[in-house]
């Protein structure tokens, strides 16, 4: 769930700018097409509009989507969870995946440069959860405005028509081009209104029906038949559900009003450019509006007074001002359109990454494991590309194990899949280095940096990890490898790739489940860890048994697994590791899993657990009594 708040997260952040680039680069669109016919202002600020979401989303779906939606979620390293976000007060930091590159070429234009801005998982919450409750409103409110439409539609009746109507209803469909349009009268509005897309309806005011003039009649007819030739009402439509994620935004305000404003102008300029002069249609929209109050704006109705802009439109068809000509006002909304989507591809590739960062395990609270790295044949004939070449010359020639571990990060960062042979290789690697901050920053990081300690074995299993499916087959022939590292590297490294789905790791779920019998402690974690990344139920029974492992942190990892698996066959051996448990971590852990199970068979276990000597079993076990009597009700 944490990966979720990150989500939404980035798309708020990225929204907030992004939809500020886009609204400045379409008001300088518009201002240019000032003179130039509505219906371009039009289009102009519906795409715009439509930018201010799609933009925010291609940042955090877009280019690296797969390493977002399939990337380990930060929430699932809960076993001795430490936290190490910092606020966001803290230093952004851009994101390289290589070296800098100042050329002009349009892959370089066009590459991703991303800031990551780190923040603590409480945070996340608390946004993500306002921000939810600001969606739902603003879905209340359109569902309001939807049941208000309906309310009407069952309001209207049929009238009759008098001749002068009829013949002018008659007319105004021809001009515009309408086979069918249906037109009633209701007894709720003062105003005419155009609701519908598929079927629509104009709905007339009782009063208009005894309206004998017959430029009041072409001008309202006029303006909402202008309305359906347009397709009006299914434009605002979309127009209300794409401002929904991004309502929270000023500027999406100013945009959808001048939609509406545009919209309005349009429909006059049909009208008198059709039907009428513009000085009588003025007269008409004047004694319309004295004849009736103005109703506030529907999202879901089109009213021949929306926008509230009335004095604006008098004006503009009453005094003569110089109209650009058809074809240069397409020629300017052509550029105009034109510059406004070459700035919102230019904007899309900044971004803002925000992320909270957890590590389950610390590796500097074990001693360190030395074992030989085995060799690895390398096909001689085959041509090396240049990043294999330059990576099997570090991996070769290096004599430092920290410059292995660091050629393995540049390979996994530069997606380098020609190197999976040579990071394969490394895997037994156990030597201690200094960590290496290679997943600092990016759409993808691994759940656990590092999982035993820091080596160059580790390193080359992230970086297979950060490969995703191109190293799948080679991280599960290692899985039966006689070297202890390499089958524990091997194991993790399964848990962590990224790009595939559990579905498509399904294949080294069995090699796993026989891992958790392994002679290594760290092998049986390993394996433990990534069965619970996996969450395959062919693992349930045998992780129900390593809830009995010798070592307990086997254990701790064997009750986080199977909460992330939400087992509930190991609800009964769950509660027995809390009561029975020698080692608090264990205890501790098992209470989480039951929290996470909500099972209801657990209840008088946890209650027996309260008096448990350590606080943060204690703690833990209130906060699993909680969740499951909130799943009660």
């Amino acid at each position: 769930m944490t990966r979720i708040s990150e989500l939404v997260l980035n798309f708020l952040l990225n929204a907030a700018w992004q939809t500020l680039a886009i609204m400045i680069v379409a008001f300088v669109g518009a201002r240019l097409l000032k003179h130039a016919p509505a219906r371009h202002r039009h289009a102009l600020w519906v795409a715009s509009l439509l930018l201010s979401l799609l933009l925010p989303l291609w940042s955090v779906f877009g280019v690296d989507s797969e390493a977002v939606l399939t990337a380990t979620p930060a929430s699932l390293t809960k076993a001795n969870q430490t936290s190490t976000g910092a606020s966001f007060e803290g230093t952004a930091k851009p994101v390289s995946s290589g070296p800098e590159d100042k050329s002009l070429s349009i892959g370089n234009l066009l590459a991703k440069r991303r800031h990551e801005v780190e923040t603590t998982p409480g945070l996340l919450w608390v946004l993500t959860i306002g921000y939810g409750l600001f969606v739902l409103y603003r879905l209340i409110r359109l569902a309001r405005s939807w049941r208000q439409k309906e309310i009407l539609r069952r309001s209207v009746y049929e009238h009759q028509l008098s001749a002068g109507m009829e013949r002018v209803a008659g007319l105004c469909r021809k001009v515009f081009r309408l086979e069918t349009l249906t037109l009633r009268c209701s007894n709720a509005i003062l105003t005419p209104v155009t609701v519908g897309a598929r079927n629509p309806l104009i709905v007339l005011p009782e009063s208009l029906y005894r309206e004998s003039r017959d430029e009041i009649l072409f001008s309202v007819l006029g303006h909402e038949m202008a309305h359906v030739a347009r397709r009006d009402f299914a434009v605002n439509f979309m127009c209300e559900l794409v401002r929904l994620p991004v309502s929270f935004h000023p500027c999406t305000r100013l945009m959808k009003r001048q939609i509406d404003r545009a919209r309005e102008l349009a429909c006059d300029e049909l009208v008198t450019e059709r039907l009428l002069a513009p000085e009588t249609y003025a007269r008409s929209l004047m004694r319309v509006a004295n004849a009736s109050v103005q109703p506030p704006s529907q999202a879901f109705m089109l009213s021949i007074f929306d926008a509230d802009i009335l004095e604006e439109r008098i004006m503009k068809l009453t005094q003569k001002r110089r109209q650009l000509g058809l074809r240069v006002g397409r020629a300017i909304f052509g550029t105009s359109f034109t510059v406004l989507c070459l700035s919102a591809l230019a904007i899309s590739t900044f971004s803002v990454d925000l992320r909270s960062h957890t590590n389950a395990l610390d590796p500097g609270a074990v001693a360190a494991q030395s074992t030989t790295p085995p060799g690895a044949a390398i096909d001689p004939t085959q041509e090396p590309t240049a990043s294999a070449s330059r990576f099997r010359s570090e991996r070769l020639n290096s004599g430092s194990a920290q410059e292995l571990a660091q050629a393995a990060c540049d390979a996994g960062r530069n997606h380098a899949v020609e190197a999976i042979p040579m990071l394969v290789s490394m895997l037994g690697d156990d030597s201690r280095i200094e960590p290496v901050r290679c997943w600092t920053s990016g759409r993808w990081s691994p759940a656990l940096e590092t999982f035993r300690q820091p080596s160059p074995g580790e390193e080359a299993a992230i970086a297979l990890a950060s490969m995703g499916k191109p190293a799948f087959e080679s991280l599960t022939s290692e899985l039966t490898n006689p070297n202890i590292s390499v089958r524990r590297n091997a194991a993790w490294a399964i848990g962590e790739l990224t790009n595939m789905s559990t579905e498509k790791r399904a294949g080294a779920v069995p090699q796993l489940v026989a891992l958790l019998n392994d002679s290594d402690e760290w092998v049986r974690m390993a394996a433990a860890r990534a069965l619970g990344e996996l969450r395959d139920e062919r693992a349930g029974d045998t992780l129900i048994a390593t809830l009995s492992d010798s070592q307990w942190r086997v254990r701790e990892l064997a009750a986080w697994a199977l909460s992330e698996m939400k087992e509930e066959r190991a609800v009964n051996a769950l509660c027995n590791a809390l009561l029975t448990d020698s080692q608090p971590e264990v205890r501790r852990s098992a209470a989480e899993a039951l929290g996470e199970i909500r099972s209801s068979k657990a209840i008088s276990t946890l209650r027996q657990a309260l008096n448990d000597p350590e606080p943060r079993v204690r703690a833990k076990v209130g906060w699993a009594i909680s969740e499951i009597e909130d799943k009660d009700g």
